[in-house]
């Protein structure tokens, strides 16, 4: 599907087909091109009437490429992704997706091409219709709203993560399982997905924000680099998160350590308290002839009741030291 809107210099901001582009870009208007969900036809405007280099192109049909940005000198090309937070009841079991969103900005024209529908482009394209002027102020400037409004969407993701890191954490303080570290490693990996995107995503705006091209105008640096900053914050935020999972992780090992010290002090305990009544009844158990205890009336119930007496005092010398 192709939405195109064309800004003219009468202020004047409408819907065109693609027929009409050319005869646009031939006025001076600003057109801005989004190819949603596209077909394989839908890709032969992209070579037949903006002639984009093959390369460029190759890469829009590529099913995902890491965020990137390529100088053709008379236009940009940029690989951005919006993060899709498939967890609706915040489950774990749910992935972090990206949708992967490519950019083309030229001096009149911003060419955008996804896979999967983004719901803000829906939103900036009526907002622009009702309300022309926003194209005044440049395809730059469009550019940067688009770029800042999804990077503002990376921090709620980060943000339920972290949540859910926290309340798993608390849960392994109180009774550690290995259903927890699953969970840990599943969260554990939906951040090194987003840190794989992020930071090639900050090389990109550093880029943009220090780019002497006549496409992103210099008034718009300082607005790049506050993008800039909430992505090196995004990375802070998950290395953070990282940290909190490697220390709740070592929590778990600890807690799964001590609770085995303390099974392994508490057989040693039964262990040396039967070690001397096994002594005493395999002495008696030998098969000799003469052994002159066994002549002694009463003398079974005797080691009986000395046994039991020397189990039970054994036990209670362990309880006055606290080591049960």
């Amino acid at each position: 599907m192709i939405k195109t809107i064309a800004y003219l210099k009468t202020r004047q901001i409408s819907k065109i087909d693609t027929e009409s582009i050319s005869e646009y870009l031939k006025k001076g208007a600003l057109i801005w091109v989004d190819i949603d969900s596209p077909n394989a036809a839908d890709y032969d405007i992209l070579s037949e009437i903006f002639d984009f280099h093959p390369l460029a192109i190759e890469d829009c049909k590529s099913k995902f490429h890491l965020p990137k940005i390529n100088d053709y000198k008379d236009y940009l090309f940029l690989v951005w992704h919006a993060i899709e937070d498939i967890s609706p009841n915040h489950d774990t079991e749910n992935k972090v997706k990206a949708n992967e969103l490519d950019v083309f900005i030229g001096a009149n024209y911003l060419v955008t091409v996804h896979r999967k529908h983004i719901n803000y482009i829906d939103e900036i394209q009526l907002k622009m219709l009702e309300t022309p002027s926003i194209m005044k102020l440049g395809l730059d400037a469009l550019l940067h709203d688009v770029l800042d409004h999804l990077v503002d969407e990376y921090f709620l993701t980060v943000d339920r993560i972290s949540n859910q890191i926290d309340a798993i954490e608390d849960i392994i303080f109180e009774n550690a399982s290995k259903q927890q570290i699953k969970n840990l490693f599943a969260l554990k990996h939906q951040l090194l997905f987003i840190r794989k995107i992020v930071a090639p995503e900050r090389d990109i705006i550093n880029v943009l924000s220090h780019s002497n091209s006549d496409i992103i105008g210099g008034q718009l640096h300082i607005y790049f680099l506050d993008i800039y900053d909430h992505l090196i914050r995004i990375l802070d935020l998950v290395d953070t998160s990282r940290d909190v999972i490697g220390g709740a992780m070592d929590i778990y090992l600890s807690s799964v350590s001590n609770r085995l010290n303390e099974v392994m002090k508490k057989l040693t305990i039964v262990a040396t308290i039967f070690m001397p009544l096994t002594l005493i009844t395999g002495i008696y158990g030998m098969n000799f002839k003469h052994m002159p205890e066994l002549d002694v009336p009463f003398f079974y119930y005797g080691a009986l009741i000395f046994m039991v007496v020397f189990a039970i005092g054994m036990f209670a010398y362990f309880k006055w030291k606290k080591w049960w």
